[in-house]
């Protein structure tokens, strides 16, 4: 017959054979900032924070702790992307500082103020677990949504809004903290969703709709994740590894990592002196070749693709209202497909080496 102990031992093996639900770190995501307006002519999103005071969000999110933040409001008063300079350029680590010789701008006071309030506090723990940021795009991007590599959690709430709305995913492509630019970088965690196209000043219904089912599936897998519920291994049912995009790096000194610069006119930075080939044209996310048609000049030239970021790669913001501003970047923006861990958030395949 078996033994007390050995029968113990069985049993404690058999325990430990059984799969356990996950276990989430300590505290779980509770202060959630939704953020619209960080470009002040994208009213999408100051539509979606606006709404949202009308709806009662402690009862259907009763684990989380939800306000809406206006970002840029005197740039919204004037229906602009921003007064000065770009606000969602502002959050670097040398911006908040202060860059020597720099001039203070609105955008950099309130990117100040903002870092202050939704950031890290003096004993350096965080004012705000996530912030999430939300924008429109003039290019036809759908829902897409923007997260940085190697934070896990925001890796899982994106496969969760893939699932839920269909949306396409784009790893961040700046991995330090410090470094990034963008006010949704303030918090602990941060998550920026894009939807498009509509114009710069406008509401389109169907494109609010869709920015709200995609801000209410981040927040129900996060009230499901702080309940305990084990919403990665049902993930996994789907995805071992996530697809995404990433974004394409730079074969050439003179362009930038995941971004095509074009040419500015000599009289007016923010006006280009090529215009994006007619072929091109609301076809985000689809491949590009090298010696493909590219950019169109003045007098009718066609200019192709030169292969700056790879023979092949993925186009992404087509024709992007936002990109015509010197401020923020002028360019059209390009990307290869990779894939992530769904346990580490970390990039574990890509094509970046593909011809």
């Amino acid at each position: 017959m078996m033994s007390n102990l050995a029968r113990c031992v069985a049993l404690l093996g058999a325990v430990l054979a059984l799969p356990v639900a996950a276990s989430y770190p300590a505290p779980v995501i509770k202060k959630v900032v939704v953020v619209g307006g960080t470009h002040g002519n994208e009213y999408t999103g100051v539509w979606v924070i606006k709404a949202m005071k009308h709806r009662d969000l402690g009862s259907t999110y009763p684990s989380l702790d939800i306000s809406t933040l206006l970002a840029n409001p005197q740039a919204h008063l004037e229906n602009k992307r921003f007064v000065d300079t770009d606000l969602n350029r502002e959050f670097s680590e040398s911006k908040l500082i202060g860059e020597d010789g720099m001039p203070n701008t609105i955008e950099s006071m309130r990117a100040k103020e903002l870092n202050e309030m939704l950031g890290k506090s003096a004993d350096n723990s965080f004012h705000t677990d996530l912030i999430i940021d939300l924008h429109s795009t003039t290019a036809n991007m759908g829902i897409t949504v923007i997260i940085p590599e190697g934070d896990a959690i925001m890796g899982q709430a994106a496969a969760y809004i893939m699932q839920a709305c269909d949306a396409k995913i784009l790893m961040h492509s700046i991995p330090k903290r410090k470094e990034r630019p963008n006010l949704s970088s303030a918090a602990k965690h941060g998550f920026t969703i894009e939807v498009g196209p509509v114009p710069q000043g406008v509401l389109r219904h169907d494109v609010v709709e869709k920015t709200e089912q995609a801000v209410a599936a981040l927040l129900d897998f996060l009230e499901r994740r702080n309940a305990g519920e084990n919403v990665v291994e049902q993930l996994k049912q789907t995805y071992k590894t996530v697809p995404c995009y990433r974004s394409a790096p730079a074969k050439q000194d003179s362009q930038l990592c995941g971004k095509i610069k074009w040419p500015s006119d000599p009289d007016n930075p923010n006006f280009p002196a090529v215009m994006i080939h007619k072929s091109l044209q609301d076809r985000d996310f689809h491949v590009i070749r090298k010696g493909d048609p590219l950019f169109v000049t003045l007098d009718g030239s066609v200019i192709p693709y030169d292969g700056s970021h790879g023979d092949k790669v993925y186009l992404i913001f087509v024709n992007e209202g936002g990109y015509y501003y010197q401020s923020s970047g002028t360019g059209i923006g390009v990307a290869v497909k990779a894939k992530y861990d769904i346990d580490s958030g970390m990039l574990v395949d890509d094509e970046c080496h593909e011809s």
